[in-house]
């Protein structure tokens, strides 16, 4: 267990150690504080407060899973490319347990991800709107739990499949690529099917990963309901985790 324990702390090493994923959380705090900045300009003369702001955050949400992706997508793939998986491989741990430290090393980085965002949006918004910071609005509050809470799920169903393509393809470009497309095509095919009510639509994973449709709006589409969606991002990730091991397992590290 403790050996596992230095496989997660070595990829987390990998990870922080290239400036990307600085680059990445850096983008993430400027980004926060350009928003806090144009809403106070913005809404200067009107009644807009610290709750508006950090409920205008949970929109923001979606730009935090290309940079998760960014790093799900090329944490295999790009051990193949630069040949360092054969130095990996002849450690004393399964390729089950070197997968798993890797999967569990973006999980801690979309939670760091996660964590800043929702920290650096109280920063800003306390240091923009002060002043209403102590007038609780109840509602927003239980809006913004709800939207971070799913929001997070969202982000990891979505790196699970960058770092099965990751996998699979050996590819860092296709690996990134492709979620990325996907998250930002996918929401117009989508609401295509539910404007024609074709039924099929439902049972697209993107369909189901927005678990707030079930609390803070209605499903896409006629039938949808918590437990579907529920059940139908598990039986994604299971078929990521069996596919991922799977090729992960049998890859020939020479090809």
């Amino acid at each position: 267990m403790n050996y596992f324990f230095d496989l997660v702390f070595n990829e987390n090493v990998k990870i922080y150690k290239r400036p990307r994923a600085w680059v990445l959380i850096s983008l993430l705090v400027t980004m926060n504080l350009f928003i806090a900045m144009v809403m106070r300009f913005i809404f200067f003369d009107t009644d807009f407060t610290f709750w508006d702001h950090l409920n205008i955050s949970t929109f923001v949400i979606f730009v935090l899973n290309f940079l998760c992706i960014i790093i799900a997508g090329d944490i295999v793939s790009s051990e193949f490319s630069s040949g360092t998986i054969k130095l990996l491989l002849i450690r004393p741990a399964s390729r089950i347990k070197i997968l798993l430290a890797k999967f569990i090393s973006v999980l801690l980085f979309i939670v760091l991800v996660v964590v800043v965002h929702l920290l650096t949006s109280v920063m800003f918004g306390g240091i923009f709107f002060f002043n209403s910071i102590f007038v609780l609005e109840p509602p927003f509050i239980l809006n913004i739990i709800l939207r971070y809470g799913f929001g997070f799920i969202e982000i990891v169903v979505v790196c699970s499949m960058a770092m099965m393509l990751s996998v699979v393809t050996r590819s860092s470009v296709f690996s990134v690529s492709v979620p990325i497309f996907l998250v930002m095509s996918v929401t117009l095919l989508l609401e295509l099917l539910a404007h024609y009510q074709i039924q099929m639509g439902k049972y697209i994973l993107f369909a189901n990963t927005n678990l707030t449709q079930h609390f803070l709006g209605r499903p896409l589409f006629e039938g949808m309901t918590l437990p579907f969606s529920v059940l139908n991002i598990t039986i994604h990730m299971i078929v990521f985790f069996i596919l991922s091991t799977v090729v992960f397992s049998r890859r020939d590290v020479n090809m």
